[in-house]
């Protein structure tokens, strides 16, 4: 990890990759699992509501999250004022809701998405926080259909070897 010029150099496997320094958020508590990982770049992907989620540092990890209210128009997060504290979230619509999507590991196996434990992102203070849904209705596993996530003609990372 490089921090230059405004910009963030993340060295992934499949090459160097320059972000802005306001694309990468800190989180205030580790997620479950990641306890070496704190900072990350949040990324647009190549369809709208989709983003990647790349760890900074030395090991690099890369999580694809989807904006939840895309599949599920009812779906709701609960967060606590302690969270909301911890976020330092004062304006909700400085806040980002986002869910984790496990990639299908065998063809024709669904990607699914965890509905029970989104990732918050405070974009105007470039924190985020995993939290746990209250609501036991929502699941670990929902399967999702990507393509109802329309392409994103201008989203690109450039990658250089």
């Amino acid at each position: 990890m490089d921090h230059a010029a405004g910009h963030v150099t993340i060295s992934h496997p499949s090459g160097t990759i320059a972000v802005p320094n306001d694309a990468v958020m800190r989180f205030t508590t580790p997620m479950w699992g990641f306890d070496g990982h704190v900072e990350f770049a949040l990324l647009p992907a190549a369809r709208r509501g989709v983003w990647w989620l790349i760890a900074v540092g030395e090991a690099p990890t890369t999580f694809v999250l989807a904006d939840p209210f895309v599949v599920q128009a009812g779906y709701g997060i609960d967060i606590n004022a302690a969270e909301r504290e911890e976020l330092q979230l004062e304006n909700d619509s400085d806040a980002l809701a986002l869910v984790m999507l496990t990639l299908a590991s065998s063809v024709g196996a669904p990607v699914t998405a965890n509905f029970r434990a989104p990732l918050i992102f405070n974009l105007a203070k470039r924190l985020a926080k995993q939290v746990v849904n209250r609501d036991e209705a929502y699941s670990l596993s929902q399967p999702v259909d990507l393509t109802v996530y329309p392409n994103a003609d201008d989203a690109h990372i450039e990658v250089s070897r």
